[in-house]
């Protein structure tokens, strides 16, 4: 496996590194952080290992407004999806595209993968959606997994794509947005859950 970095300056003024790792894959996975959650904390580092396990590609994006240490406006959210469609522009063309998003990300995920030409060859991997992303989720094919604790995505919404055909959806009780219960060890024990979770979407996307 290689591993290089795609470097771009951003609307912020620094330059990102978009990390990139390469097996020779026809697939490659794209990881969208959270607006506060970066791709090295757990859920995202390990959707990342596992995607890697199943012989993927890898990019991991960064934000431009992250690596500044700036705060995140919501009117700057165009800003970062086109940023996003400029690092993978700049990787090779792929048979198919996996998105692994986390809150905000989600959204940007969704939109980008609505406005390319690969959509119906991308399958999502959304993780603590936020209400913004309904729409997105509606239109997708792929997971959701959520905490039943988390405020930014209730049981209303869940509902709303819970008779999706294309949709899996995995509630985690008493998780928060974080998909984090009370104690350590119970929050060790929710991510081994999780993780199985994700081998079953990286199977079900790969044999589709």
């Amino acid at each position: 496996m290689s591993v290089s970095s795609i470097m771009m300056s951003s609307h912020w003024g620094r330059e990102v590194r978009h990390k990139y790792l390469v097996q020779e894959s026809k697939v490659l996975a794209v990881v969208f952080p959270g607006q506060n959650y970066s791709a090295e904390r757990s859920l995202l580092d390990y959707a990342g290992k596992v995607a890697a396990e199943y012989g993927c590609d890898l990019l991991i994006l960064e934000y431009g407004y992250q690596i500044a240490r700036a705060g995140f406006k919501r009117e700057e959210l165009d800003i970062v999806v086109e940023e996003c469609k400029a690092a993978l522009a700049a990787v090779p063309e792929y048979e198919q595209l996996l998105f692994i998003s986390k809150s905000m990300g989600t959204v940007i995920a969704g939109r980008l993968a609505a406005e390319m030409v690969m959509q119906q060859k991308t399958s999502h991997l959304y993780l603590t959606p936020i209400a913004e992303t309904l729409p997105w989720i509606q239109q997708s094919r792929g997971s959701v997994i959520y905490g039943g604790s988390d405020p930014m995505f209730s049981g209303q919404y869940a509902a709303e794509i819970g008779g999706l055909h294309n949709i899996r959806v995995y509630r985690i009780d008493d998780a928060n947005h974080a998909l984090e219960v009370g104690s350590v060890n119970e929050s060790l024990a929710v991510l081994l859950v999780i993780i199985n979770f994700y081998h079953e979407f990286f199977r079900d996307a790969l044999q589709g």
